[in-house]
């Protein structure tokens, strides 16, 4: 057997020889094996631990790895200024850019998923996105932890968190997470903090807001999708009975796209909202403060 191999042998006998609810300690739990192995072994090993209710904790520097753990299973650790910080929930995205340690273009922007990422890439003119570096974190404390992790490196890249609009009504619990993570902080960081933080429109979360202004231009959205605007409209309901961040991907199985695909048409059709007007200038303002 090559060395991957041996090493999936090693691991899943390892497993059942300790019995019942182990821990396991791995480092590097990737190596020798190439990228659709990884994401195999994966699999099996969830339903292993699932079956022997064994616990692993694991490094990895794998994206793929990465990619098939659960957001509360992903835990990014980091030096700043002599300590260690851990941040859970982050996406692959995000750790990998700071891992491989690829630089940013004039301003820095953090989102919450990709669905925020999308939203925003359609609300600014090509010639703000150029110089700006779009990415993906996580989940709300995710973006309040790593603006206190910049705070505390004193980093002097200009960088804006973007939360989610359902994030508006929680700034102050945010606020307070972000100052328990920087621990030591001056006078000055709750006017740091709102400095670099702005919102998505509306007052809930993205996918509901993009299926709000869906029906605003329902007409010339069923247009370009393919379909009668009374159909489309029966299928955004079923998009907003699956729940909270699953309306695009029930949507697009009612419409016979790929979920990515079915995305871009709604943000398409939000380009226009005013809405987005308030992102777009404190974006661009941003560029040009630090132009």
């Amino acid at each position: 057997m090559g060395a991957g191999e041996n090493a999936l042998f090693e691991i899943f006998s390892t497993i059942y020889a300790a019995g019942d609810g182990a821990l396991l300690v791995m480092d590097e739990i990737e190596l020798g094996l190439h990228a659709e192995a990884q994401k195999r072994f994966i699999e099996s090993l969830k339903e292993i631990c699932l079956e022997m209710h064994t616990q692993i904790i694991c490094t990895t520097h794998s994206r793929e790895i990465f990619d098939c753990l659960p957001n509360d299973a992903r835990f990014f650790v980091e030096n700043v200024n002599g300590k260690t910080r851990v941040t859970q929930g982050i996406s692959s995205d995000f750790a990998f850019t700071k891992m491989g340690g690829k630089a940013g273009l004039e301003l820095d922007v953090y989102v919450e998923d990709e669905v925020a990422k999308a939203i925003l890439a359609a609300a600014l003119p090509s010639s703000v996105r150029a110089r700006i570096t779009i990415t993906v974190i996580g989940s709300a404390t995710a973006l309040a932890r790593q603006l206190a992790a910049l705070y505390v490196r004193g980093e002097t890249k200009p960088v804006l968190a973007i939360f989610d609009g359902d994030q508006r009504s929680k700034e102050t619990d945010n606020l307070e997470h972000a100052k328990k993570m920087a621990e030591k902080i001056s006078a000055d960081f709750p006017q740091w903090f709102k400095n670099h933080i702005c919102y998505l429109p509306g007052e809930t979360w993205p996918e509901a807001w993009l299926l709000q202004e869906a029906t605003k231009v329902l007409a010339h959205l069923s247009l370009g999708i393919g379909c009668e605007p009374e159909e489309l409209a029966e299928i955004i309901e079923y998009g907003l009975q699956a729940g909270k961040h699953n309306e695009f991907f029930e949507m697009a199985k009612h419409l016979g796209l790929e979920q990515g695909q079915c995305l871009q048409y709604f943000t398409s059709a939000a380009m226009a909202s005013e809405e987005l007007t308030p992102i777009a200038e404190k974006i661009s303002a941003t560029l040009l403060l630090n132009g």
